[in-house]
């Protein structure tokens, strides 16, 4: 392989926002180890570029290529992040493009760290500051760099800022050191460093390489945001071009000399095992050349070509021993939650003490349980991995958001170094979390075993993907509130059954030992932190163990939290015979950020103007994921039932805007998921099996249905905030309070069409 020109002696060092040699790593505290490993592996890609540290490398005629980090699935970090190193360098932004960064610990992602999940904040106790401790070891010592949880901006807020601007002052100690001048006689501008009052200058090109050569420091000057001219602005993404020619390469698009092609077939039933299977008439089909097990509840089959092999794992005749969860259904499974609503020991993780006296003293006493189903990803490019092993080494193509733990999974598969498995990331047909396991990347390595030397890319069906997902989980919630003689809340009890995504996740993390699901608050996020001004509020926590595996899922927790809380929060102005944003603007006197935020969506969504008969709109707000959002949705219902989606309407405080045009797509895309899962999405049960298998049961919103959106932002100040999760929170309890405000029929459960809905 070319090597590109990473210049510094290679010295180990721990220690707290400085870079040794070559390789740079910032602001990450006493557990990063810089060895400047990440800095060669970066510059080794193009022969000819010189690497700065392990985000930036310039080549001689100026040109920066930047490292990206994060999987890019849509949301734009393939030039967000571009657009936060360019800043601080003060690049040509003409001249600026990207690769995927390579597998290596100092990429990873301490914006999860940061945001302290699952376990809450590290100062409220010893034990929970140890889990944070571990959990930052734990990511840096196995390079943790997944994309998850709208972590991507605040990650790279600490991380890439200081790296450009590190870079950026190599850049002029170098010209200093070759003009023989002060560095603070020079400046820099468009990829130029220039002499102040002299004729000199030089492109970033022809100084890269004494650049390389310089200390970087340790802390370097960050410009103030007011100076941006990149950052905030809506420059040209980076992708869009490769994009509109079909040159992107996407995991289903990789093709290799000799490759072959696999499909698998999963135990339908959750926990079964298989007891055997028949591939006799499979194995004489057109193009078959292989049969494999894949542990104990798969098996695949490789061929020529993608249908032979999808043809013949079909016609494989396979017997199942019965799993335990063969007498699962969802109706049952509901029916479990409610009956340990009342555990006597749940995880209480805001008001142990004093509310439910508050609640019992309270002189009006309202209470409802509320339902939400299993969810699928449904990602339109399903499960897809490109593997090739060797006796010396693995390579992986694939479309994760978890590159770093492909890695590991390979090593661990082949018994191979993890130095010796090189993943090459793709760009991928959607996310939302469920790149991030590991199942379908596992099943790759294992199949490609099978043939040695010859690379094989597994390729899901869209029924092994519905049916064998990591989902949503579901869950039952039962709201209490006390209201006083003014009609505003005096105490908020909520007590939440269901599985914990943390705890089910860590079990199919290489190197993890698990987690006690009571531990979980991020299961209760947008309840015990809620956005309201409620003195005594109660958070309690029944986790539900389940073979059903639960997974990331766009929002997760909070796309369920805030259907309760602000479904509730209508349940209660009702009650109180207040108009539904005047009794949240109540509850808000004393908190500015989410005030401001109702105030402008209430007037950009025109709350009270008048609206026809069989018409009306609803109103919901959450914080998630460090920023502040909420929505207006006006709906039409005719006779039968028929369901109109006309306008939705969202004000969105992420803080700091890096790219505009990115912010409000990402938002517009999650109001989409949002309606998608509020009206369709369900995954039943029965029998221990998923019923839905592809999009013709597991519907997803048409372009037809489609209402028009408006996007409207209000960063109000303050540390970036996530984007791509927090769209979806709001949709499910703003459409059904719009129901409500025109057929007074409360919706406690969904999808909205289960109630006899249909969506025109």
């Amino acid at each position: 392989m070319a090597k590109g020109k990473a210049i510094f002696t290679r010295r180990r060092v721990i220690f707290t926002g400085i870079a040794v040699g070559g390789g740079l790593a910032v602001g990450y505290g006493v557990l990063n180890v810089d060895d400047g490993d990440a800095t060669e592996k970066f510059a080794a890609s193009t022969p000819d570029d010189v690497g700065l540290n392990a985000w930036i490398k310039i080549a001689p005629d100026g040109r920066i290529t930047c490292a990206i980090h994060r999987a890019e699935m849509g949301q734009g970090v393939t030039t967000s992040l571009c657009m936060m190193l360019a800043e601080e360098l003060d690049a040509d932004w003409s001249k600026v493009d990207f690769e995927f960064a390579p597998v290596d610990k100092d990429y990873y992602n301490f914006g999860m760290v940061r945001r302290g999940q699952p376990f809450g904040d590290p100062k409220a106790s010893w034990s929970i500051g140890m889990r944070h401790r571990f959990m930052r070891e734990m990511f840096h010592r196995q390079g943790m760099s997944m994309t998850i949880s709208s972590t991507s901006i605040i990650d790279a807020y600490d991380s890439l800022r200081p790296a450009g601007a590190a870079a950026r002052a190599m850049l002029i100690a170098a010209a200093a050191r070759r003009w023989g001048v002060a560095k603070d006689k020079l400046r820099t501008e468009q990829g130029w460093v220039f002499e102040q009052g002299g004729e000199r200058r030089a492109h970033y090109g022809e100084l890269a390489e004494d650049a390389a050569r310089q200390r970087p420091p340790s802390d370097p000057p960050l410009k103030d945001p007011a100076d941006y001219r990149i950052v905030g602005t809506n420059v040209a993404r980076l992708d869009t071009a490769d994009k509109l020619d079909g040159a992107t390469v996407f995991g289903s698009d990789v093709q290799l000399p000799g490759m072959r092609y696999a499909a698998i077939r999963q135990s339908p039933v959750f926990g079964a095992k298989i007891d055997s299977f028949d591939a006799s008439h499979a194995r004489t089909m057109a193009g078959v050349e292989a049969v494999i097990q894949i542990g104990d509840d798969a098996v695949a089959v490789i061929a020529r070509r993608t249908w032979q092999a999808m043809k013949a794992v079909e016609a494989i005749n396979i017997t199942y021993t019965d799993g335990p969860s063969k007498v699962m259904d969802s109706r049952s499974l509901h029916d479990a939650y409610r009956a340990v609503l009342d555990d006597p020991e749940p995880a209480v993780f805001r008001g142990a003490e004093g509310v439910l006296e508050a609640l019992e003293a309270a002189p009006k006493k309202f209470e409802a349980i509320y339902e939400t189903p299993y969810l699928a990803h449904a990602c339109m490019e399903p499960m897809t991995c490109v593997a090739l092993v060797t006796d010396l080494a693995v390579e992986l193509w694939a479309p994760t958001q978890a590159h770093s733990q492909a890695q590991l999974i390979a090593a661990e598969l082949t018994g191979k170094d993890p130095q010796d498995v090189q993943v090459h990331t793709t760009f991928m047909g959607g996310g939302f979390g469920r790149r991030t396991e590991q199942d379908f990347i596992k099943q790759a390595v294992t199949i490609a075993q099978a043939v040695p030397g010859q690379p094989v890319r597994l390729v899901w069906s869209r029924e092994e993907d519905i049916q064998h997902d990591m989902y949503r989980p579901a869950g039952v919630s039962r709201m209490r509130a006390g209201l006083n003689e003014d009609g505003n809340i005096a105490a908020l009890d909520c007590t939440l059954v269901t599985e914990s995504v943390i705890a089910s996740s860590f079990t199919r993390v290489p190197g993890s030992r698990g987690g006690d699901p009571k531990d979980d608050m991020g299961a209760m996020s947008g309840v015990f932190n809620t956005i309201y001004g409620i003195r005594h509020v109660r958070a309690a926590y029944v986790p539900w163990v389940s073979d059903i595996p639960a997974g990331y899922w766009r929002s997760t927790s909070n796309s369920t939290n805030c259907f309760y809380v602000e479904s509730f929060m209508d349940e209660l102005a009702h009650q109180a015979g207040v108009d539904p944003v005047d009794f949240r603007r109540n509850h808000l006197a004393r908190r500015p950020k989410y005030l401001n935020l109702l105030e402008e969506l209430a007037k950009q969504g025109d709350w009270g103007s008048p609206l026809a008969a069989g018409r009306g709109r609803g109103f919901a707000m959450t914080q998630t994921h460090g920023s502040s959002v909420g929505h207006i949705i006006e709906i039409s219902i005719t006779e039968g039932q028929q369901l109109s989606i006309d306008r939705v309407v969202c004000v969105f405080d992420c803080q700091q805007v890096v790219h505009p045009d990115t912010v409000i797509a990402q938002i517009e895309g999650g109001i989409i998921y949002g309606l998608s899962a509020a009206l369709y999405g369900e995954i039943t049960l029965s029998d221990g099996r998923v019923d839905q298998s592809n999009f013709h049961d597991y519907r997803l919103l048409s372009l037809a249905e489609c209402p028009e959106i408006e996007v409207h932002l209000m960063p109000q100040g303050g540390r970036p905030g996530g984007v791509g999760e927090p769209g979806v929170p709001p949709v499910a309890p703003a459409l059904a309070n719009a129901i409500f405000s025109v057929t007074g029929q409360r919706l406690r459960s969904l999808p909205i069409t289960k109630h006899g809905f249909t969506v025109v």
